[in-house]
């Protein structure tokens, strides 16, 4: 059968041209697949799967549609691959679109960074002399505590935190290095 032909009856829903169609495009479009993802470290066959499944919903949604547009002016499995790109990027956008978060906005319960801090400062001694870990995270200003939230316990990068606060690198560094100098000095103060 030829590609026009295949293409021809699985617009006309023909069952045996869709699995004609996907015994010959199906390793196309999950190496594109498979290949897009890599570049953002996301090799999980459940993704692969779900992005492989939008495909083959755009090619059958609206009466075909989409294969009713192809227009043959390049070869098929360009345009296919063109497709899949796509259905790959909305999935990554959508992945990666990240809420904003003001840094005005309280933060809530900190007992994961307190952990995170006293096994990093070992701050037993400090116990000891009645200032708690949360007492010690009060001392830091709420906008480098939300910083070391989101890089200790969320496990972001400087650079997401940046884009997700809407500042610079350079200032997420910053309020990083500070918070950690300001907990190093406390711990050193109430140890002597």
């Amino acid at each position: 059968m030829t590609e026009k032909e295949l293409i021809r009856r699985c617009i006309a829903r023909d069952e045996k041209a869709w699995k004609e169609f996907l015994f010959r495009y199906e390793a196309c479009i999950y190496g594109t697949i498979y290949r897009l993802l890599s570049r953002y470290s996301i090799r999980e066959p459940e993704v692969a799967a779900d992005i492989f499944a939008n495909v083959i919903q755009k090619l059958l949604s609206d009466n075909c549609s989409a294969l009713r547009r192809f227009n043959w002016k390049s070869r098929f499995s360009t345009w296919l691959i063109s497709v899949t790109r796509n259905k790959t990027f909305d999935y990554l956008r959508q992945k990666m679109r990240k809420p904003t978060i003001s840094l005005y906005t309280p933060i809530g319960d900190d007992e994961e960074l307190e952990r995170i801090i006293k096994d990093e400062f070992d701050l037993e001694h400090v116990l000891d002399t009645n200032l708690t870990a949360r007492e010690v995270l009060d001392l830091l200003d709420p906008k480098d505590r939300l910083v070391l939230k989101l890089y200790y316990i969320e496990g972001m990068k400087e650079k997401e935190i940046a884009e997700l606060l809407k500042t610079t690198l350079d200032a997420v560094s910053a309020r990083k290095s500070r918070a950690l100098k300001k907990l190093r000095s406390l711990v050193r103060k109430q140890s002597q």
